[in-house]
């Protein structure tokens, strides 16, 4: 009995612990979200419309153009037979198309080239087959007259059936009764095309009774024309087709085979602006055949040769591409937007390129401009340009839109590698959509550009003015712990290294007070966990740097003088398993399945290295549980402030069977748990500065500093600075790490971005990182930057000081060298990169130095 009773009481323990298990596991889970959730309703909900009606005009109109829709600012016309549309600006006259007017008469461009500048939409897919292909509409539907024109609210949309609608070999019956193809071909034929048609179709397997056709002989295209001209002439219709089909059990098919999409395309009229929507959750495709990309008006508002002017692309702080400038031998300018996808499965890598951190596009010619805004479909977005002279005579910018994932799977056949394109099954379905702003006069230029971006913004609520009058903020990252691999005994081991406690950041922070440096905004790297490289921040583990109680002191201390602590902390990047994280569970998957994991790029191998250690890429359906239990965590600390290292910097895809999120569904829920993150910490600094993020950012750090210098651009210009000055607080990369080390260069940059000073410190010397996967950070060490820092940040905020609150209106280049900035209170900066002076009308500017003045100067 007391046996019995011992296995029962032993059993129970065994199944309460199990269930104790079980329960720690699961509550450690990370829980997913519904992507579906994320995608944005369509412009118009499927169903009737309306037939298109053109509107009376009163006006002169255009010649060969109808009516489509008006307002107080713009009217917008269609050619009803090419469906070319054109916006007339009613202020200033200008008449802007979506196709070259004189296309036809481009003496440079092929036949192709001028389908191509005929087209609104060009579309790339991949068939059956897997190869692929690009159709435009104009070649297979306008000219087949293969669409319909409605009418919608201040607009018109096009539905177009892009491809051969014709039924080909399936307008033959594949299976037919021996008594029927009698009847109804061979008994009204002559006995010569009888007998040709006859011997094409053969006794099927199923039935002596009926007959089957001969594909491999039919299919031939002479063949093939005889048999319909045969059928036709007998007197064989498309109701009786459907009657052998039916009687045979073969469904109906649009064409063996052949691509065929269907894509609306709206266009609206919305105050002082031009929208233009594709809903693809209303696009159709046929069956094998699935569509990679969308160019969605390639050639609107294109400036001919001999037009004077540039393009606008959002390289980095923004890059201009000269019309006309010669470059006829360099590659097309395509950047896709916020950075490519890093859920890649390639180990090389492009270009070290900067990233296009805003939406945006614009093209100026002569006193006349037009601004685009990638307003729906940008995470999926990049922005293509190129120059007249090469395909055609004409210099254009535009948008390409992503509908499915890409990668490369390499296949292995002895000593032969074998590259296969793959796609993904499911396609995005969120609207994509550009939104076209026209300037003219003096806005039509790049500064006109940012104004109009910025007003923009500002209504959308995605900036607000600053208010906050006072100290330029000084910017530091400060390294807590870094993990690295040591040694006792020969053994290797990996160890949290301190590089700088919570008491060396404070003496830090005192040592800058007492230079008069009040307003420092402190980041720190490093903070929890294993460092810099920390796990996933559910938990926060001390990291051997101080307590709790010292963390909160350092912050006080920093906020009574004006300044802030921003905890730094990684999101979208797992550097170690644990805390909850499965790597089956919870990680993006490539295209081809596997786990997203993923090493940082080499410089000297210019690929990425294992050597450098690795990380998984989380996948976005969980960030919103992850930074959920974040906060629960970071409560405690009672710090409201916070630096997000990755949240709005990068994206990424998750391409998990039955749970794909594109990257622009990877966007919108990295803004939407950004906003979150700054509600409960309204003191939120970020990092990189996409734009999606700006909104709910104070501090802006790592913003670009430059463009990439791709072949086709000409100049960078500080556009991103110009949009946000007046509105955030922001910094580029830390000047102890930057490429150009010349301090008096970099402060000159920060004069003419309007950016604070920022530099990343250690209280260890920065040769402990030496051999080290951290070793990229090879100058930190804080003595002996400080005074240099502090001569630099008092010059520099003497003059931007006063400007926080004041928005940059132009930017003028005098010479090569030689730049203005001009901003709204009157103030003017001049700037001389040169190592000559220069006299710009009654200013003089020293070698490579400034002089600040008024509009008196």
């Amino acid at each position: 009995m007391n046996i019995k009773k011992s296995a029962y009481i032993i059993l129970a323990c065994v199944l309460l612990l199990a269930s104790s298990v079980f329960f720690l596991l699961g509550s450690g889970r990370i829980s997913s979200i519904e992507p579906q959730s994320y995608l944005q309703s369509v412009t118009s909900e499927q169903g009737e419309y309306e037939p298109f009606r053109a509107m009376s005009d009163q006006s002169k109109g255009i010649p060969g153009m109808t009516l489509a829709a008006t307002n107080d600012a713009l009217s917008l016309y269609i050619d009803p037979k090419t469906t070319v549309i054109a916006v007339k600006d009613d202020k200033s006259g200008d008449i802007w198309y979506s196709n070259p007017e004189e296309r036809a008469e481009d003496s440079i461009a092929t036949a192709f080239e001028k389908d191509v500048m005929s087209s609104q939409l060009s579309i790339s897919f991949r068939n059956t087959l897997g190869v692929q292909d690009t159709y435009t509409n104009h070649k297979l539907s306008i000219e087949k007259e293969q669409f319909e024109l409605f009418s919608i609210q201040d607009g018109v949309r096009i539905e177009y059936t892009i491809g051969d609608t014709e039924l080909g070999i399936d307008a033959l019956p594949k299976l037919i009764s021996k008594q029927r193809l009698q009847e109804k071909v061979l008994d009204k034929l002559s006995p010569a095309t009888a007998k040709y048609v006859e011997t094409r179709y053969l006794v099927s397997d199923a039935s002596p009774e009926i007959l089957e056709r001969a594909d491999a002989q039919v299919g031939r295209p002479l063949v093939l024309r005889k048999m319909m001209a045969a059928f036709e002439e007998a007197g064989y219709t498309a109701e009786d087709l459907a009657a052998d089909n039916e009687e045979n059990g073969i469904a109906a098919s649009g064409g063996q085979g052949k691509a065929k999409f269907k894509i609306p395309l709206e266009y609206r009229l919305e105050g002082e602006t031009l929208t233009a929507t594709v809903p693809l959750s209303q696009v159709e495709e046929s069956e094998g055949q699935r569509i990679q990309s969308i160019d969605l008006l390639a050639y609107f508002g294109a400036a001919k040769a001999g037009e004077e002017g540039y393009m606008l692309v959002p390289d980095g702080t923004g890059s201009l591409i000269y019309l006309d400038n010669g470059k006829t031998k360099e590659e097309q300018y395509v950047q896709p937007l916020y950075g490519a996808d890093t859920n890649d499965n390639s180990r090389s890598r492009g270009q070290v390129a900067e990233k296009a951190r805003m939406p945006v596009y614009g093209l100026v010619s002569g006193d006349r401009a037009f601004f685009a805004v990638i307003e729906k479909g940008d995470g999926n977005a990049s922005v293509a340009a190129d120059i007249s002279g090469k395909q055609n005579s004409y210099n254009h910018v535009y948008s390409r839109f992503i509908v499915r994932g890409e990668d490369e799977l390499e296949l292995y056949t002895g000593s032969k590698i074998q590259e296969i394109q793959l796609l993904s099954d499911d396609k995005y379905t969120g609207d994509v959509q550009v939104k076209y702003a026209f300037l003219s006069g003096d806005e039509a230029n790049y500064s006109g550009m940012a104004r109009t971006y910025q007003e923009m913004l500002v209504k959308a609520g995605k900036l607000t003015q600053t208010t906050e009058e006072g100290d330029l903020p000084f910017y530091v990252d400060v390294l807590g712990s870094v993990d690295m691999r040591e040694s006792f005994l020969g053994v290797p081991y990996k160890a949290t290294v301190p590089m700088t406690t919570f008491e060396e950041a404070k003496q830090i922070t005192e040592a800058l007070q007492k230079e008069g440096i009040s307003s420092i905004q402190m980041r720190y790297l490093g903070w929890f966990g294993e460092g810099i490289e920390h796990e996933l921040p559910v938990r926060l583990q001390s990291s051997g740097l101080g307590s709790t109680k010292e963390l909160r002191a350092l912050n006080d201390l920093l906020q009574k003088n004006g300044g802030g602590l921003y905890p730094d902390v990684a999101f979208l990047h797992v550097y170690h398993k644990g805390n909850g994280f499965s790597t089956s569970r919870d990680a993006s998957r490539f295209i081809t399945k596997e786990e997203a994991l993923l090493s940082p790029y080499d410089r000297a191998l210019n690929r990425m290295s294992t050597r450098l250690d690795s990380y998984y890429l989380l996948s976005p359906s969980k960030v919103p549980d992850v930074v959920s239990k974040f906060m629960e965590e970071y409560e405690s600390k009672e710090i409201t402030g916070l630096s997000l290292r990755d949240l709005g910097d990068s994206l990424h895809s998750d391409y998990r069977n039955k749970r794909i999120i594109f990257k622009e569904t990877a966007r919108q829920i990295s803004e939407e748990q950004t906003a979150l993150l700054a509600a409960e910490y309204p003191n939120l600094m970020i990092s990189g500065g996409n734009i999606y993020a700006l909104g709910s950012a104070k501090h802006i750090i790592n913003t670009p500093a430059g463009s990439s210098g791709f072949q086709l651009t000409d100049e960078s210009v500080p556009f991103y600075q110009m949009v946000i000055h007046g509105y955030k607080d922001y910094t580029g990369e830390p000047m102890n790490l930057a490429a150009d080390t010349d301090v008096k260069s970099q402060l000159l940059q920060s004069l003419e971005q309007g950016k604070a000073p920022h530099f990343l410190w250690s209280s260890e010397p920065a040769s402990e990182l030496k051999f080290t996967r951290h070793d990229k950070m090879y100058s930190t060490d804080y003595e002996a930057w400080i005074d240099e820092a502090t001569k630099m940040y008092q010059e520099v905020s003497e003059i931007l000081a006063p400007l926080r609150t004041v928005h940059i209106d132009e930017r003028v280049v005098h010479q090569p060298g030689v730049i203005e900035m001009q901003y709204s209170n009157g103030t003017h900066i001049w700037i001389n990169y040169n190592d000559k002076p220069v006299v710009i009308g009654k200013v003089s500017i020293p070698a490579q130095h400034y002089f600040v003045g008024g509009d008196e100067s």
